[in-house]
């Protein structure tokens, strides 16, 4: 009870962020994920400019934009998830970044929608596969961001513990 408290508690056994504050208020998160999520689906109409997807009846090009969106938001999400379970950040930054930017930008619903355009051009096969490729890359996506995060958050943990013995 006594680190409860901080009597009795010296520097060395504190990660030296101070006390965790309370979290945010519901209003502040709700307007955390609406800022993020806007920023997320702007940054992914920009993707989907620069990278566009032939979307006629025939359907025949797959959707390149909604596939590369999913695999970056994904290993993204995984990055910055990793990262915050070595390294706790802000309380702010969990609904920002994840649940707002990374869920804007990623949409899987678009998939369904394309694969059923797929389904409905006569590619059922290809809509199969292309829907399939896509939530396994994805996943495979997360959880390598979730070790990169991991190791790179480590690596930077283990150097300030370094560089703060060396002082």
């Amino acid at each position: 009870m006594a680190a409860l408290r901080f009597e009795g508690v010296i520097g060395s056994e504190t990660l030296g962020s101070g006390p965790v504050g309370p979290p945010p208020a519901r209003w502040r998160i709700a307007l955390l994920v609406a800022a993020g999520g806007a920023l997320g689906a702007i940054l992914r109409f920009l993707l989907t400019v620069l990278v566009p997807t032939v979307t006629t009846p025939t359907l025949v090009e797959l959707p390149w934009s909604t596939f590369w969106v999913n695999l970056i938001g994904c290993l993204a999400l995984g990055a910055m998830t990793g990262a915050l379970e070595v390294r706790p950040g802000r309380p702010w930054m969990q609904p920002l970044l994840g649940t707002g930017l990374c869920g804007g930008f990623t949409t899987f619903s678009t998939v369904v929608l394309e694969g059923s355009a797929m389904i409905g051009a006569d590619f059922p096969i290809l809509a199969l596969v292309h829907g399939t490729q896509t939530v396994v890359l994805c996943l495979g996506a997360m959880v390598v961001g979730l070790l990169v995060g991991r190791r790179l958050a480590e690596r930077t943990r283990d150097r300030r513990a370094g560089q703060e013995e060396t002082v």
